[in-house]
């Protein structure tokens, strides 16, 4: 399938599932034995490659125990970046796992500069930064990635493009964070500055639909503010939506009531903590918790 939008259908409607997995590593969370494991590995692989090492593993375990229950996986790149190169190797291996299983990757990182920034942030994402013989290097290989729409549809541009290219984009519209209402909200020419955003998505988009008849560029909208969410949905109607805030963050299946918009729904929920480390409430194997977790999640979503 060339178009993003079509391979993320394909595994909701294979999967009956529009969980999306984040991968959000916090050392602090992890099974202390897998800590202590990797720690005693620390003068062989370096401190910050002993982090990366135990973050490999542990989103791979993630991964593998719920590849049959969630649609698509979401990283959050800073987790990884902060631990430098080992953990940029990291996240590189935990795209590849995704990939293994055949689930697409939405990679979170909210990019979003002037145009020559912006491409070298897309050929990071997805590949394509030149090496010293005129090749192309493959970058992390993601799918998908998140953007941010604050320098306007110039900076969004490169990432864009890559839809040709069978990659996916989502736009930060209302996100799901207390103070996203403090300019998302605010009234311009009549409506809320998110709306406006929405707008912007749709004509990215438009050049861009799959066999399924969902656009390549999506939307960012939280479950959190449900009122809102209900108005990207009715500005997008083609548009795939990436909706956080589930779980952890409050929101249940009742924010997601009137969503539904073509054969495989039309969005995806997130949910990084509550299955992450679901172990912590549930004890036993953080992998079989998480399974668990993403189970009781699917069901509640329901819907496909």
């Amino acid at each position: 399938m060339t178009n993003f939008s079509d391979r993320l259908a394909q595994s909701i409607l294979d999967r009956r599932s529009a969980v999306c997995l984040g991968v959000d590593p916090d050392l602090a969370r992890f099974p202390e034995k897998l800590r202590a494991g990797y720690a005693a590995r620390s003068g062989e692989l370096g401190a910050a490659g002993a982090v990366a090492a135990c973050f490999t593993e542990f989103a791979s375990g993630l991964i593998d125990a719920v590849a049959d229950l969630v649609a698509v996986v979401k990283p959050q790149a800073a987790f990884f970046e902060q631990y430098g190169a080992p953990g940029w190797e990291a996240l590189r291996r935990v795209v590849a796992c995704a990939h293994e299983h055949d689930l697409p990757v939405i990679l979170d990182v909210k990019r979003g500069d002037i145009g020559s920034t912006s491409a070298a942030y897309a050929a990071a994402c997805f590949g394509g930064a030149p090496d010293l013989a005129g090749a192309s290097l493959p970058g992390l290989d993601a799918d998908a990635v998140t953007v941010n729409p604050y320098l306007g549809a110039d900076a969004l541009s490169p990432f864009v493009e890559r839809c040709g290219r069978g990659k996916g984009v989502f736009v930060l519209t209302r996100t799901s964070n207390p103070g996203g209402a403090d300019l998302q909200e605010r009234e311009c020419a009549g409506r809320p500055v998110y709306l406006h955003v929405s707008e912007m998505v749709a004509r990215l988009g438009a050049a861009h639909v799959g066999a399924y008849g969902y656009s390549d560029v999506g939307a960012v909208a939280g479950a959190t503010a449900p009122t809102s969410l209900a108005a990207v949905r009715a500005a997008l109607p083609q548009a795939f939506l990436l909706i956080p805030g589930f779980g952890a963050q409050g929101a249940g299946p009742e924010a997601l009531a009137g969503l539904s918009s073509g054969p495989a729904l039309g969005y995806v929920v997130n949910a990084s903590r509550s299955i992450n480390y679901a172990w912590l409430e549930r004890g036993g194997d953080y992998r079989s918790a998480a399974a668990a977790a993403a189970t009781e999640m699917r069901d509640a979503i329901g819907g496909v």
